[in-house]
């Protein structure tokens, strides 16, 4: 490392909030988000009045709430003065910062859609492009092209959260972390983590490889011990390699899971090969790695509230629903500087927990990890609404399936579902086996005793033949016209 990439290591490491986290701290991720709101505090009278105390050493969830609701404020004052979108869409719905004092002040303010990022997503600058230092762009599951812009304090802020995680998670400095993303250009998950890593003095490695034999030989030279990646290339990896090599020999402490949907059936595979706990990361490229986070507990993920702010709402009527209700989660940012996003619906199907967890935390929520998303769900028989996670569930959970992609088409009046499956046994029995369990799922079940389902087809092909692609599409509907929401 030469003498200039060291002195912006040094200045990073003194920025970081995650360096002040005090070593043997139980829950790092919370204790983080509670500094951020004590140097929020100490800044800001505002806060000060609005908590009431002169100092904010023990952060309770009435705290807090008041810590996101001054930072949202600030954020709508910021993007109404910096950005050309908020300055019209406040100014059309006769909304004003001051006017929102409270959680449910929140359904005042006019969400954004996907779509108008995707339309336009310099509209959405609060910088000038020269002040940028990275634009990340995706396509996410929807195909529309979207470009996030970062400022130098956004990137160093990410790096913040994602070196927080890491020690939520039990890294030190005895450990190497393996980001096993295959075929993943766009948004380059290996920045964000390589940069924590490194201003935590961790080891780290990075493979796009989707050749398994590189990616074991990349781990085993840089003695990695956690692995983050894709769950369907993870396990692709763990049922095709589990048979010829000891991956609990490997001596991996922790997987992390992240970019995808991670069924119970695919972790469970996982933890049983590789002798350690796989746990759930969620995150979307509007808002950067490490959203959410799950802790050993493994009952929902903590958020990232200190730089986020979450909502589930109704998708039809746009109103709050109760702690631990599914509805469509909607995301604030509170800090950004480059990209402004207030109240974006992510369309994932979502629910939010109350604090405490058992793990410790007292005054993070959690979320329920998303069980769908709204612009992926195909309705098949009357009406009933299927997507991926639900066969997840069910084909990970047979051994002998490596991946699989499922074809609408339409045969007369019945809807007929072809699974494509890549397996290790196409015998007969695993056949039956299969479509008994497809068939055993209430939304298939009910369709097929409505005689308006015919019974699920199953076409094995050989392993390799489907060629792996990150966030491949599980589900493609082939009727052509047809009501998708």
């Amino acid at each position: 490392m030469g003498a200039w990439e060291s002195m912006k290591l040094f200045i990073i490491r003194r920025r970081l909030l995650a360096n002040m986290i005090p070593r043997g701290c139980k829950n790092p991720l919370e204790e983080w988000m509670a500094i951020k709101a004590r140097m929020t505090f100490k800044k800001n009278r505002e806060l000060r009045e609005e908590i009431g105390r002169k100092t904010l050493e023990d952060v309770s969830r009435e705290d807090f709430e008041k810590y996101q609701m001054f930072r949202f404020r600030e954020q709508m004052r910021y993007a109404e003065e910096n950005s050309p979108y908020y300055r019209n869409k406040f100014k059309d719905a006769g909304v004003r910062p001051e006017d929102i004092r409270s959680y449910d002040d929140l359904e005042r303010v006019p969400f954004t859609e996907a779509s108008d990022l995707a339309a336009d997503s310099s509209y959405f600058f609060a910088v000038s492009r020269t002040k940028m230092v990275k634009e990340f762009t995706t396509t996410g599951t929807t195909g529309h092209r979207k470009s996030i812009g970062y400022t130098v304090n956004d990137l160093v802020s990410k790096i913040d959260i994602v070196a927080s995680a890491l020690r939520d998670i039990g890294m030190t400095e005895k450990d190497s972390l393996h980001v096993m993303f295959p075929m993943v250009t766009a948004w380059d998950p290996s920045l964000m983590m390589v940069g924590a890593c490194k201003v935590l003095g961790y080891g780290s490695s990075v493979c796009s490889d989707t050749s398994m034999d590189v990616q074991m030989k990349t781990m085993k030279d840089a003695g990695t011990t956690y692995i983050i990646g894709l769950p369907s290339f993870i396990y692709r990896v763990t049922a095709l390699m589990g048979e010829d090599v000891d991956l609990k020999s490997m001596g991996i402490r922790k997987i992390i899971s992240t970019s995808e949907p991670l069924s119970e059936s695919m972790r469970h595979s996982i933890e049983r090969a590789w002798g350690c706990k796989v746990i759930d990361v969620w995150g979307m490229t509007e808002f950067g790695l490490a959203c959410a986070v799950e802790c050993d507990e493994q009952n929902g993920l903590h958020t990232d509230e200190a730089n986020m702010l979450f909502e589930i709402v109704d998708s039809e009527t746009g109103k709050h629903v109760p702690a631990g209700q599914k509805g469509e989660m909607v995301i604030s940012s509170l800090n950004a500087e480059g990209t402004v996003l207030l109240r974006y619906r992510t369309r994932d199907i979502a629910a939010m927990l109350d604090p405490p967890c058992k793990c410790g935390a007292h005054f993070n929520k959690r979320l329920v990890k998303p069980s769908g998303r709204l612009d992926l769900q195909f309705k098949v028989g009357m009406g009933y609404k299927v997507y991926p996670v639900l066969f997840d569930e069910v084909l990970f959970s047979n051994p002998a399936v490596i991946d699989y992609q499922m074809k609408i088409t339409k045969e007369g009046y019945k809807d007929v579902l072809t699974f494509e499956i890549e397996a290790t046994d196409e015998s007969d029995t695993v056949r039956k086996i299969i479509i008994d369990a497809i068939s055993a799922i209430s939304e298939i079940k009910n369709g097929l005793e409505d005689d308006l389902i015919d019974v699920p087809k199953v076409v094995f092909t050989d392993i390799g033949s489907m060629e792996y692609a990150a966030k491949a599409k599980k589900i493609v509907d082939l009727r052509g016209n047809f009501d998708k929401e």
